[in-house]
């Protein structure tokens, strides 16, 4: 079993250092000595288990997609709230009660992009045993990329991204890296960005986005949801003036208070086509996916190489440094 050399030697180590792997060759990590690569597990906090050089990876992916027929036989109900733990400053209550039917004790998770690990307190009301890994934050135990994840594959059951994977440059591969690390019939489940404005951040996924992307990467999605408004999203997070967040937050709030003057929506339109005009409208998609077949299986059909490299990482970092010195009084964090 690993040993980080920054650990206290009374303290035990984390359930999930046996199941670490080099980022770089996915062999077993040692402290004693590096992996044929020449990756060794270095000392410090959190432990940096991100790639040490740019990395190459080979995908296979369909050709077609069939996200809309998908989008058409996926629920898009809101989960009933069951969760009743303490909350995380990244509210996750609706995620959790949309897949707790699902969990059995000792149940491994791996939140991906864990920021300061403020679900570790969600993850202990159900039982499950945490890893956080994050790209960048200094509070995360653990950092690594999410395009080459330090793990054997089948090392977890559970895989939780919550509003991540608009911030990875490639999540056909990032996804591509839940699915090998997860077992069978692993679930993944999380939130992506959809309406938000750009807030240092890739790409922005749609409801047959998210469809497409699962599917092509080995998973069958159970679920997609709307989490709140674009509107709201503007006036909270759009780098505008303040008195236009204001006003553009007053749109959204007469908007929510009048859904009747859309007479034929509010008053004709079935429940099925009211939760697809929210997921027209939403800043976010959350979703629930099964993972059904390993990715890279002989149903990805169409293969070519992209390069892992946190080169555009740093830039993305740059460019909101850049933002928060030039312009301090624009953006809002997200509400």
């Amino acid at each position: 079993m690993i040993t980080n050399k920054r650990d206290d030697a009374s303290q035990p180590d984390p359930w999930y250092f046996d199941r670490l792997a080099c980022p770089d060759c996915k062999t077993p990590l040692s402290p004693s000595q590096a992996c044929g690569g020449g990756f060794s597990v270095p000392a410090g906090t959190p432990l940096d288990l991100r790639p040490q050089k740019p990395l190459w990876r080979t995908l296979r992916l369909p050709v077609g997609a069939t996200a809309p027929q998908d989008l058409k036989k996926c629920s898009l109900a809101r989960p009933v709230l069951t969760y009743s733990g303490p909350r995380a400053v990244r509210d996750s209550a609706e995620l959790f009660s949309a897949v707790s039917e699902s969990f059995r004790p000792g149940d491994r998770l791996l939140d991906l992009g864990c920021g300061s690990g403020d679900q570790v307190p969600v993850a202990a009301h159900y039982g499950l045993r945490y890893a956080g890994v994050d790209y960048s934050s200094p509070k995360a135990g653990m950092l690594a990329d999410a395009h080459a994840l330090p793990f054997h594959d089948e090392s977890f059951d559970l895989v939780l991204s919550y509003a991540v994977f608009e911030h990875v440059h490639n999540p056909y591969m990032a996804a591509t890296e839940v699915a090998r690390v997860l077992g069978p019939r692993g679930l993944f489940f999380g939130a992506v960005s959809q309406g938000e404005p750009f807030h240092e951040s890739y790409f922005h996924h749609t409801a047959l986005g998210v469809l497409a992307l699962l599917h092509a990467t080995g998973f069958r999605v159970r679920r997609l949801w709307p989490s709140y408004d674009t509107l709201h999203a503007l006036a909270t997070m759009g780098r505008y003036p303040r008195l236009t967040r204001s006003l553009i937050e007053i749109l959204y709030r007469f908007a929510k208070a009048t859904p009747f003057l859309a007479p034929c929506a509010f008053f004709r339109a079935s429940q099925r086509d009211k939760e697809l005009e929210a997921v027209y409208r939403t800043a976010g998609i959350c979703f629930v996916a099964e993972r059904v077949s390993a990715a890279g299986s002989p149903v990805h059909d169409f293969s070519f190489l992209i390069n892992v490299d946190n080169r555009a990482q740093e830039l993305r970092k740059g460019i909101g440094a850049f933002w928060r010195w030039r312009c301090p009084d624009l953006g809002a964090s997200r509400s």
